[in-house]
């Protein structure tokens, strides 16, 4: 009885899910909610298991830095938390761990692309120049990235400029060029996040029918 409720009620909120094609409705929304309310939940739960609690934990062991860290660390939670409250100044005291996790996670960011694509590329144009032996196709596809790389950058420059500040004429055509490399990757990027919805719309159907279709032949 269990697994029959399991299956209908995974079978009520698929097609909740996909009414959605159809337009927002009621059940479209409860099911989001229920789905983002357990994912939240769920989330929560492994990152306190697995991540806070013995990282917290493990500071006990360091001696007296350890434990300045933990009463560090609980404070910014605290001041963190903060940030639900009602109170101004409450609220504005927790803007001081969410300014330490942007500038963090920015400064992450920033050095990741560096290291793990800007670097990488200028480096392999680099070597291009002293060992000419690369086959002309990898040596065209490295030029062409990295030229498509500056553009791209070149691009996002140009959005961020001020309206009456003026670019010089020869890098239009790279800021164009920018321009289309971007369009183009969100063109790949939409048809592929597209294709995987498909495939999981009809991988989940196929799920739903073969359960049942045998929960059919067992009655």
């Amino acid at each position: 009885m269990s697994y029959l409720l399991g299956v209908l009620l995974a079978t009520v909120l698929t097609l909740a899910i996909f009414s959605r094609v159809w337009r927002a409705n009621t059940g479209y929304q409860a099911a989001q909610h229920l789905l983002l309310g357990a994912l939240a939940g769920y989330v929560a739960a492994v990152l306190l298991r697995n991540t806070l609690i013995p990282a917290l934990a493990g500071q006990t062991q360091n001696g007296a830095s350890g434990w300045v860290m933990l009463i560090l660390t609980l404070l910014l939670i605290l001041l963190l938390g903060m940030r639900f409250t009602n109170k101004s100044q409450l609220r504005a005291a927790g803007l001081i761990p969410l300014a330490l996790l942007v500038g963090a996670g920015s400064a992450l960011v920033l050095a990741g692309a560096l290291r793990g694509t800007l670097t990488p590329q200028v480096m392999a144009a680099i070597d291009l120049h002293f060992f000419p032996a690369v086959p002309w196709f990898d040596a065209l596809t490295v030029i062409l990235s990295t030229i498509l790389t500056i553009g791209v950058i070149l691009f996002f420059q140009y959005r961020a400029r001020p309206a009456n500040e003026t670019s010089p004429g020869w890098l239009m055509p790279l800021t164009k060029l920018g321009y289309w490399g971007v369009m183009i990757t969100a063109g790949a990027l939409l048809a592929t996040t597209a294709g995987a919805r498909l495939t999981l719309l009809i991988d989940r159907v196929y799920y739903l029918s073969e359960i049942w279709g045998r929960l059919s032949v067992n009655w």
